[in-house]
């Protein structure tokens, strides 16, 4: 009997559900990377564990990554890693990427890049690690939990994560609430679990929460970071 995956995401007033369905590409088990680099058209800063950042640790991650013909990131994985409290949070990443398409006699082709991620902290300021070619950000300061606002921000992109496929093939579902903080531009800054009914499926409600863009919330008229709650259904139905 044929089954499809039905991914309902719910944004916190739990009014509008989303569903998709995704298929990946998977890599061939005999390629190596290529000497060609496909450039890049969206790029994703990595999070710097707070254990790290507390004890003023720093390094650099190198991760394999496999982009598909449709310029996607289907598999990533380390190479070398100067610590690996920074391998989680580089992989996370990296899967967040998107590249334009290799070209090979016309036609699309899949291929295995580098990407080194820098882990590194400037002596005045907590920074978020980026690439060794990209721009390091400053970390923001997060806002009052309780903070009340005069209207809420507003969904305009909104991802779907991925189905794990260890749940999927269990018959697995249930729901995350992830807490995300927006900032005034509308970026989700921060995204944890605050509830989950299993934690198979924390990773994947996290890596598509930290994706989505929203209109900022007002206050007075003014934007203004807050935080909010969004539950990510993972639900498995008949086709």
């Amino acid at each position: 009997m044929k089954r499809s995956l039905i991914i309902a995401i719910a944004l916190w007033s739990l009014a509008g559900i989303g569903r998709a369905r995704a298929q990946e590409t998977k890599p061939p088990a005999d390629s190596i990377p290529s000497k060609t680099t496909p450039e890049a058209t969206k790029r994703v800063q990595p999070d710097y564990p707070e254990a790290a950042r507390g004890d003023s640790i720093e390094g650099t991650v190198w991760l394999k990554v496999y982009v598909d013909e449709a310029g996607r990131v289907i598999q990533a994985s380390v190479q070398k890693s100067d610590n690996p409290a920074f391998n989680e949070p580089a992989i996370a990443a990296a899967r967040q990427w998107t590249f334009k398409p290799v070209m090979q006699e016309g036609k699309p082709v899949g291929l295995w890049v580098s990407i080194p991620y820098k882990f590194k902290l400037r002596k005045k300021e907590n920074v978020q690690s980026a690439p060794v070619s990209g721009t390091i950000g400053v970390k923001q300061e997060p806002p009052a939990e309780d903070l009340k606002v005069d209207k809420d921000p507003e969904a305009i992109k909104r991802v779907n994560p991925k189905y794990p496929e260890k749940a999927f093939q269990d018959g697995i579902e249930g729901i995350v609430w992830t807490k995300m903080w927006i900032d005034t531009s509308g970026n989700v800054v921060e995204a944890k679990v605050s509830k989950t009914d299993n934690d198979v499926f924390n990773e994947a409600a996290i890596d598509a929460g930290k994706q989505w863009k929203f209109k900022p919330a007002l206050l007075n008229g003014k934007p203004v970071a807050v935080w909010i709650t969004v539950p990510f259904r993972f639900a498995i139905g008949p086709k």
